[in-house]
This record gives structure tokens, sequence and C-alpha cells, in this order.
């Protein structure tokens, strides 16, 4: 009897103990600093550091939200890692559905003038234009604040037509 109470002991302590270190490594592993250990990931590294999400934690925009979200990542991220260690380096791309964006910026519905641009939010969202369609560069771009420009319009609107200019650069009311 006492044998038996002896193993279930051991077996709880063992499960404290993993629980414990499983916690600490998936806390350790969700810092930036850590994506940055595989060479592939510090170009994006160097240009989130000077992005305006700077202060954002990875997985808030590249995991599902939740422990689940979280674990489901980390599962994924083995993968990366195994390539990572038998050379069979990509390009990785973590994609950043339009949901997880609208957790922090839940006012970009609202009609937007930025430099007497009109920017209708609203109408992308209801088309089901993903934001990363627009702000692909705003974290992972070139240095400094990353806004689209006329280019990146472009890809679906014929921006160049000069009859077609007051649609979006006219003064909201």
């Amino acid at each position: 009897m006492a044998k038996d109470y002896l193993n279930w002991k051991v077996l709880i302590g063992a499960l404290i103990v993993l629980g414990i270190v499983g916690f600490g490594t998936i806390k350790y592993t969700e810092r930036p600093e850590f994506c940055t250990s595989c060479h592939e990931i510090q170009p994006a590294y160097n240009s989130w550091s000077t992005s305006t999400h700077d202060g954002v934690n990875c997985m808030e925009c590249h995991a599902d939200p939740g422990t689940l979200g979280l674990l489901k990542r980390k599962l994924f991220a083995t993968k990366e890692i195994y390539k990572h260690i038998t050379g069979q380096t990509e390009n990785i791309e973590g994609e950043v559905p339009g949901e997880r964006c609208l957790e922090c910026h839940e006012e970009i519905g609202e009609l937007k003038e930025i430099d007497q641009l009109n920017i209708p939010h609203q109408k992308h969202l209801d088309a089901n234009v993903e934001c990363a369609a627009c702000h692909e560069n705003v974290v992972h771009g070139s240095a400094g604040y990353r806004r689209p420009g006329m280019k990146v319009c472009s890809k679906c609107h014929d921006v160049y037509n000069p009859n077609k200019c007051t649609k979006c650069h006219q003064k909201v009311n």
C-alpha cells in the first residue's frame, strides 16, 4: 500500500516538474530574441525591431489566441526546427490573418483620412480583403514606418487614371 502511494507521489511530482519545464520552455521560446537563434529569421527580427510593432510579441500575431493557439503554433514550429537542423531551409513566412490585426486595431473600420487620402477600410473588410494584402510590409519591410503607397493600391485599383483621383484624394466630411 505504501509503495503504491509512493508511486503516485512520484508520478504527480514528475507531472508537476514536466508542466513547469514545459511552461517555461513555451514562455522562453515565444520571445522574439529566441526566434533569431535560427539565422533564417534574423531579417524578419531586424525589420520587426525597427517597426511600429516592436513592442508586440511575435506570438500575438503569428499564433491563434489562447493556450491552444500557442501550442498549435509551437507544434508547427517543430517542423521549422527540423528543417533548420537538417539544412532544408526555405523562406519562412508567417501568415497573419486579418482578424488578428483587428484584435488591436478594432477602430480600423472607420473611414481614415491620411494626408488627404481617404482609406475606406470597412469596404476592404466587407470584401474580405486581408489586412496583409495592403499592409504586408508594415512589420517586416524596410526600416521605418511602412505606409502602403500607390503601387500597393494599383494591385487592385486603376490608380493612375487622372479622372479617378478625386475618388480617394478628397477631404473627408
